[in-house]
């Protein structure tokens, strides 16, 4: 209300008062900041000692950190440890434990000191103070609730460290709050590192006398690193600090700002550590005992100014009364801003302008939205939001809509591609999809007036183009020539406009309450669109004869989990391409099916990438994305395109990795337990002392090469080659048993049940028939 009142009698004597009472006010402002300035000194001598105090404190703990670090590194069962591979022998087990011990006699004492452990690179092992893990039960137990990734730990754990404080929050992942001390060992070596110390120091200790000397002035409490990051602090969070990088010399403060606010930033910086300890204090804190002696002049001051404004202002208000009830009834029908006028009268006019404006503005408003209103009734029509007494026509005349007397239909469009009428640099996506809503609502629209009606709206990301049939047309013509309406429309919209869209048409319905089964009628059509293409036209009558069962045996997917185990590309798509050519050509399979189809054959792959021992992970995360465009709505041909391309990584992948290793080996062992599987002594260690080679090596190679264990394989041979005898009903299944290797015939029983599902009896009298 600044320029109205400037002008008005009323604020032209409030401005002569304020000239008058300008000087006790400048003198109180003199007062005021010389007060201020000696507070300001007094307390950030006290914020200085206080920091100096919290500076030897922490310090001492430090340096009981630099020694834990340093008997840790010195310790000779830590240093034998370094060197111990992954499988530990007995004198390095003794070891651990007199390692254990020691930890615990460390760190007895000391309280500042939360938790430390020691990685061990070769051997791939954890020893904290209390007991030993491996890598990832260490993770699991510690740090598998947070969001570090296990490789992303040991990659913090590989770098090199030379005694250095890291803030947890700066390790990536890295939930938790607090110090921690990394150093590599040994200390005394240049190269690369064996092992890593992590040391982590217990928050509430440290923050415990950080949180005394905030308590004292209600201000923040930082320690900096020596590149003045922050390594502890009196807060969780930290919006809007203040700038730590003009922090210099040993001792002193600075002013700056925190969270928009001022302050006023003391600091000393340590000797031993290269440490800086940071208290931030709020500016008007300094001013709260300033504030005593201001507020008492402000006080008198106050008084003479109401006892002499009061006086004035009783008798200009007795002219002014009126005017401001006028200017108070217009303000409150109006909503306008008093303060925009230059003065009363000016207001008057201008309130007067707008709302004959504002009148204008609400009907060509109104004149808009009939078209969102319209849509909306439409919508509710197809969606069947309706009560059985609603007036549909008499609601639809008021935005001139007016049904015939004929048959309705219901047509969805779903964009397809509308790349090519748009320039490169035109990336409002929202503006372009309105483009080409408008586009193709009003050629539709058009198109359908010449026979029919037809109004299109949008609805769930789809546009709709409810079609009112031209009366005493037969049936089959009506469907006829809007399927040949609606390809026109495409035709004529991709040919000029480089627009593309699916077409769903639903069956004809006599009345408009037929409308919501229309709809729903064009959506089954249009989830076809997955198996009938994009850019191209579906009705109902096409869907109608479904078939709800698919043919996928389970020879033919064994025998994909077959050929990819063994890298044979070739051979596994030959085997995809046939299941979907039997199942896709020449019936009408329901969609549901399809899509179940997808997904076995979907978990078929998936189950041959496990079982051929693949970790890589982008494999699966691809075939997770494959699963997310399937329940998307992804057409037929895009998915098998993308399941052989996935077929092709995982047998490539299987392929490299059998060329990589010595591929005769595994031809060797193959013909060996192919000729004596009947050997009840037959072992992983039998063989592997027949080849000349580790019992743990033979497995890794063999489950590398295979994508079978070595135990699996044998057993699954003797389940195969019993199979074939079983057959004859004149061996008895002991002699069976032991003809093809097995110990008991429990043992027998129990392996052939996991393998076939079956025990060995039910599997002879199933052969029978």
């Amino acid at each position: 209300m600044g320029r109205r009142k400037t002008n008005s009698v009323l604020n032209r004597w409030i401005r002569s008062y304020a000239l008058i009472m300008l000087i006790p006010i400048i003198i109180m402002v003199v007062v005021y900041i010389q007060t201020k300035h000696v507070i300001e000194d007094e307390i950030n001598r006290a914020n200085s000692a206080l920091l100096t105090q919290l500076q030897q404190d922490i310090d001492n703990h430090i340096d009981y950190t630099y020694r834990l670090s340093e008997m840790i590194s010195l310790n000779p069962r830590v240093r034998q440890l370094m060197r111990t591979p992954e499988h530990l022998e007995a004198e390095d087990r003794i070891a651990m434990v007199q390692a254990l011990a020691d930890f615990r006699t460390y760190n007895s004492t000391n309280r500042y000191v939360d938790h430390f452990y020691v990685y061990f690179k070769m051997g791939g092992f954890v020893l904290t103070e209390s007991s030993y893990y491996d890598t990832s039960m260490y993770y699991d137990l510690r740090l598998s609730e947070t969001s570090l990734s296990p490789n992303g730990w040991k990659q913090f754990l590989g770098k090199t460290y030379r005694g250095q404080f890291i803030n947890m929050q700066e390790v990536k992942g890295q939930a938790n709050t607090g110090i921690l001390f990394a150093q590599s060992l040994p200390i005394d070596e240049r190269n690369t590192p064996l092992a890593t110390l992590i040391i982590e120091l217990n928050e509430e200790k440290l923050l415990s006398a950080i949180r005394n000397i905030q308590a004292y002035n209600q201000g923040n409490v930082y320690i900096l690193d020596g590149t003045n990051h922050i390594l502890a602090s009196s807060e969780r969070d930290h919006p809007g600090l203040p700038d730590f990088a003009n922090l210099n010399g040993e001792l002193g403060f600075v002013q700056g700002k925190s969270n928009g606010e001022d302050v006023v930033v003391s600091f000393i910086q340590s000797n031993r550590t290269n440490w800086k300890y940071v208290y931030v204090l709020p500016s008007r804190l300094y001013s709260e005992k300033a504030e005593y002696i201001r507020n008492l002049t402000l006080l008198m001051l106050a008084a003479a100014v109401l006892i002499c404004a009061a006086l004035a202002v009783w008798f200009a208000r007795q002219n002014y009364v009126p005017l401001r009830r006028l200017v108070r009834s217009l303000a409150e029908r109006s909503k306008l801003d008093p303060g925009a006028a230059l003065n009363e009268y000016d207001y008057i006019e201008e309130a007067i302008e707008n709302t004959m404006d504002r009148n204008h503005q609400m009907n060509q408003m109104i004149e808009k939205q009939k078209n969102v209103l319209r849509s909306n009734l439409f919508i509710r029509l197809l969606k069947g939001r309706t009560e059985n007494d609603f007036p549909v026509r008499e609601a639809l005349a008021e935005y001139n809509v007016s049904f015939r007397a004929g048959p309705f239909a219901v047509v969805l469009i779903f964009l397809e591609d509308f790349s090519g009428f748009f320039r490169p640099h035109e990336t409002d996506l929202e503006k372009k999809r309105e483009m080409v809503r408008l586009i193709i609502s009003n050629i539709v629209e058009e198109l359908s007036s010449k026979t029919h009606q037809g109004w299109v709206v949008e609805i769930d990301e789809l546009l709709a183009c409810i079609l009112n049939v031209k009366p005493q047309m037969p049936a089959e013509e009506a469907e006829h020539d809007v399927l040949r309406m609606i390809e026109e429309a495409q035709r004529f919209i991709a040919s000029r406009f480089h627009i593309y869209f699916t077409a769903a048409v639903s069956k004809l319905h006599e009345s408009p309450a037929g409308l919501p089964a229309a709809y729903q009628e064009a959506i089954e059509a249009m989830e076809y669109r997955m198996l009938l293409g994009t850019q191209t036209i579906i009705s109902y009558e096409q869907i109608k004869r479904q078939i709800m069962s698919y043919v996928y045996p389970l020879d033919k997917e064994q025998q994909l989990i077959n050929y990819v185990k063994a890298g044979e590309f070739a051979l596994a798509k030959a085997v995809l391409d046939e299941v979907l050519h039997v199942n896709l050509t020449g019936q009408e399979l329901s969609i549901e099916m399809v899509r179940c189809l997808m997904f076995d054959m979907i978990s078929t792959m998936m189950k041959a990438a496990m079982e051929a021992n693949l970790g890589q992970t982008e494999l699966y995360e691809e075939n997770r994305k494959a699963i997310q465009e399937l329940m998307s709505g992804i057409t037929v041909a895009a998915m098998k395109e993308r399941m052989t391309l996935f077929l092709n990584k995982v047998c490539n992948h299987v392929d490299s990795r059998k060329k990589s290793h010595n591929f005769r080996l595994k031809e060797d062992v193959l013909e060996f337990i192919h000729d004596q599987y009947s050997d009840h002594n037959m072992s992983v260690n039998t063989i592997s002392e027949k080849f000349g080679i580790h019992p743990s090596y033979l497995s890794r190679y063999f489950k590398e090469q295979v994508g079978d264990t070595l135990t699996d394989y044998i057993n699954k041979l003797r389940v195969e080659k019993s199979k074939q005898l079983l057959r004859n009903d004149e061996i008895l299944i002991k002699d069976i048993c032991d003809s093809v290797g097995f110990y008991s015939i429990s043992t027998f029983i129990r392996l052939f049940k996991k393998y076939e599902g079956v025990t060995p009896s039910l599997y002879r009298e199933s052969s029978k028939y």
